[in-house]
């Protein structure tokens, strides 16, 4: 009892004039899931369920993205998949061979074809009635769905949200064998979307998916994916779908999730701790371009202070480096996360420090520019600068340390009162600090 497909040029309109039963689908639209095969007659449809046995020799019609299934006693006995067009065309039904199982390219069916061989009838001929029932296999769209109250983890915020969802979800019947047999059962009635039995197969669909949201949407926003485009990712939420669905649908009624498009909302509290967190990010993130800004202008004064024109002249252009010296950045408003500003301040300032050109020296015999021990003119030794103590040491603190007498008062010594940085000659410091930019005054000296 097995299906041979008929040559090309045996077309419909050869049949007309033989005697032969001549079965097709017609309309068969989004709407429908299955449909019973139409009978022609010499060009007259027949509806008639008592007319629609198919027999031997009968001939029929597969369109691509149908299946026609041969039923016998409400088993699938054969079937042909026109998912290409090399598995569409016509058909012979011949009771004397065995069948033939066109699956075409669709495999996931195959464990269920295990007992179908042994419904072959002794003798090669069936003693009972055989049915012609055609399946959709596109991919059917626009089924609307939603969900409420489910908790999952934000993928940016990291913080637990509460989601209702809604959109649509598409599937596809990729196992024809497992539909009928689990699904249909009744060869001669057409099975649509939006019929009693259709809509009561939909509404178990969606409540077979509600519970699988969670894991879903978890899977997806572990992704790093924020709740708000989720919805921008269909087909890898209906693969995670599937994941959870593969034992219930596909397995049982040979279906599975090709798409599923949900727009995410969360409630007011988790709106609210969402935009909490945010406003922190933000803060942080302006106490580090504060930051950043500041490091900038200590630079620009650092260069200013060592000016061979001058501390003025070099401040000229400071306005490019975060506002003019009369109006001053202000610190970013609320509290920044502790240690965000301070830490990169000093990570940088630390890096400065060592990036701080040496200063220059005149030597006695008239050369300038000298930044070494020794001058490159004459070779004389760079004059130590500081404070000779009484004993002969050379200091530059507050107390000689070979013998721990105190700086006499007459011998002024400065150190930056901000940053603690100190000059190469005690006695003669620039007009700004080149590490922080803090003018030298009289906080700066060392008593």
């Amino acid at each position: 009892m097995g299906l041979i497909k008929m040559a090309v040029q045996a077309v419909s309109t050869n049949l007309k004039d033989q005697v032969v039963d001549y079965f097709r689908c017609d309309g068969m639209t989004q709407d429908y899931m299955a449909k019973p095969a139409t009978k022609v007659i010499r060009g007259s449809a027949v509806n008639n369920a008592s007319d629609l046995v198919i027999t031997n020799g009968s001939v029929f019609d597969v369109a691509v993205g149908q299946a026609a299934v041969l039923v016998e006693n409400g088993k699938v006995h054969d079937f042909v998949i026109a998912d290409t067009e090399q598995t569409t065309g016509q058909y012979r039904y011949d009771s004397t061979v065995e069948p033939s199982l066109l699956g075409g390219g669709f495999k996931d069916f195959i464990p269920s074809l295990k007992n179908i061989g042994h419904r072959f009838t002794a003798g090669g001929q069936s003693t009972n009635t055989m049915r012609l029932v055609y399946i959709n296999i596109k991919p059917l769209t626009d089924n609307p769905v939603g969900f409420g109250n489910i908790p999952f983890r934000d993928g940016e915020t990291r913080i637990t949200v509460n989601a209702q969802g809604h959109g649509a979800f598409e599937f596809q019947i990729k196992n024809p064998i497992a539909f009928y047999e689990n699904v249909i059962m009744n060869p001669d009635k057409a099975l649509t979307r939006s019929s009693d039995d259709g809509s009561k197969i939909i509404s178990m669909m969606k409540n077979e998916m509600k519970p699988k949201f969670q894991i879903a949407l978890t899977q997806i926003s572990a992704k790093m994916i924020p709740y708000d485009q989720i919805g921008a990712y269909p087909d890898e939420l209906a693969a995670e779908m599937n994941k959870q669905l593969e034992q219930q649908w596909l397995e049982k009624r040979g279906i599975v999730l090709t798409s599923l498009a949900i727009e995410l909302n969360i409630d007011d509290e988790s709106k609210d701790k969402i935009s909490k967190f945010q406003e922190a990010a933000a803060a942080q993130n302006n106490g580090l371009l504060y930051a950043m800004d500041r490091m900038s202008i200590n630079k620009a004064r650092e260069a200013a202070a060592e000016n061979e024109g001058g501390a003025m002249a070099g401040f000229m252009g400071m306005g490019f480096a975060g506002g003019s010296m009369s109006q001053p950045m202000e610190a970013p408003s609320g509290n920044a996360p502790q240690g965000s500003m301070s830490a990169v301040y000093n990570a940088q300032t630390a890096g400065a420090t060592q990036q701080v050109a040496p200063e220059s020296w005149t030597c006695e015999c008239g050369k300038t520019g000298n930044t070494g021990k020794f001058c490159t003119e004459c070779g004389k030794p760079k004059p130590q600068n500081g404070w000779t103590c009484e004993c002969g040491a050379l200091n530059k603190g507050k107390f000689c340390t070979e013998c721990g007498k105190p700086k006499p008062a007459g011998e002024p010594l400065y150190r930056c009162d901000k940053c603690g940085w100190e000059t190469e000659d005690p006695k003669k410091p620039p007009k700004f600090c080149p590490q922080c930019g803090d003018p030298f005054g009289d906080e700066d000296k060392i008593q």
